[in-house]
C-alpha cells in the first residue's frame, strides 16, 4: 500500500512547455487534493534551493517539501526532518579554486544563496526567477551557516575537471548546464529515506514522480518509480513505469493505473 508520494517540481509538478506556461497543471492539483483525502502523503523533492520550492504550498498544501537534491527536508511547518551539509574543508577549497581561476558558482546554504565571485550568468538564473543577483560569499559564515549544496554553470565535463581536487562532492543535474553539487553520497533517495524512516514508511510504500537525470535515483529505489513522459531518456530507463507528458495529465493517469485513484473519484 502506498503512504507518500514525493515529486520532482520543473517537468513534473510544474509544466515548463510553451503550453504549459510553467503553472501545475490542473489535473494535477485535482489529483492531489483526492489522493490527500485518502490519507496519502505528499512531498516535493527537488533540485531546486529551500526557498525556490516552499511556494509550491500555495498550490497545494503539501506535507514536506525536500530541496538541493534532498539535502535539506523540512514539514509542512517548517521543522527540519533532515540535514546533511559539505564538509567545511570542501567548501573552502571550492572558494580558493574559484579565487585562482574564476568559474561562476552558487553557495546555497539553508536560507541564503550567495556567488562565490560576481557572475553574470548566475545574475540572469536569478533575475529568471524574478530574483535580485546574490551577493558574493564570506567564507567566515561557514563557522555557523552550513552549506548545503553549491552549483557550477558549465558542462558536467568542465565540472569534473574544476572540482577533480575535491574528495567529498558528487555532481548531479536535472540536464542542461547547471550542476548541482552535493555531499558524496547523498541524493534525493537519501533524503526520501531518512523521511521515511521518520514518519515509519517502507521503501515499497513510497511512490516517485521525476523526469530529469537527478531524479534516476530516487525512481530506481522507491518501491514504484514512475517517470513523466516528457522525461529524459535515463529517467525513462530509471523508472518502473512511464507516463504520460505533464501537459496530458501525466500524474493523473499514473494514479489511476496503479490504483490510487479511480474513474470514480474523478468524478466528485
Amino acid at each position: 500500500m502506498i503512504k507518500a508520494l514525493f515529486f520532482d517540481v520543473d517537468g513534473t509538478l510544474l509544466d515548463h512547455s510553451p503550453e504549459g506556461g510553467s503553472r501545475m497543471p490542473d489535473s494535477t492539483r485535482r489529483s492531489l487534493r483526492l489522493v490527500g483525502e485518502k490519507g496519502i502523503f505528499s512531498f516535493v523533492a527537488s533540485g531546486r534551493i529551500p526557498s525556490w520550492v516552499t511556494f509550491l504550498g500555495d498550490l497545494y498544501p503539501f506535507d514536506g517539501y525536500l530541496s538541493v537534491n534532498g539535502q535539506y527536508a523540512i514539514d509542512r511547518s517548517g521543522q527540519v526532518l533532515y540535514q546533511s551539509p559539505h564538509c567545511p574543508e570542501d567548501i573552502l577549497q571550492l572558494v580558493e579554486l574559484v579565487r585562482q581561476d574564476p568559474f561562476p558558482c552558487l553557495i546555497i546554504e539553508e536560507k541564503e544563496c550567495f556567488s562565490v565571485a560576481p557572475s553574470p550568468l548566475i545574475d540572469q538564473h536569478f533575475a529568471w526567477a524574478s530574483l535580485p543577483p546574490p551577493p558574493v560569499y564570506d567564507p567566515a559564515r561557514l563557522r555557523d551557516h552550513p552549506v548545503l549544496q553549491f552549483c557550477l554553470y558549465m558542462t558536467k565535463e568542465e565540472g569534473a575537471r574544476r572540482l577533480a581536487p575535491l574528495q567529498h562532492v558528487e555532481i548531479t543535474s536535472a540536464g542542461g548546464e547547471i550542476l548541482d553539487v552535493i555531499p558524496k553520497g547523498g541524493g534525493k533517495e537519501v533524503g526520501i529515506a531518512a523521511v521515511a524512516q521518520r514518519f515509519g514508511w517502507k521503501r515499497e510504500e513510497i511512490m516517485v514522480f521525476g523526469d530529469g537525470d537527478n531524479d534516476c535515483r530516487m525512481l530506481s529505489w522507491a518501491g514504484t518509480g514512475v517517470a513523466l513522459g516528457n522525461g529524459t531518456p535515463a529517467a525513462k530507463a530509471a523508472a518502473d513505469y512511464v507516463t504520460a507528458p505533464i501537459g496530458e495529465d501525466g500524474i493523473q493517469k499514473a494514479l489511476l493505473h496503479f490504483g490510487l485513484l479511480t474513474p470514480k473519484d474523478l468524478t466528485t
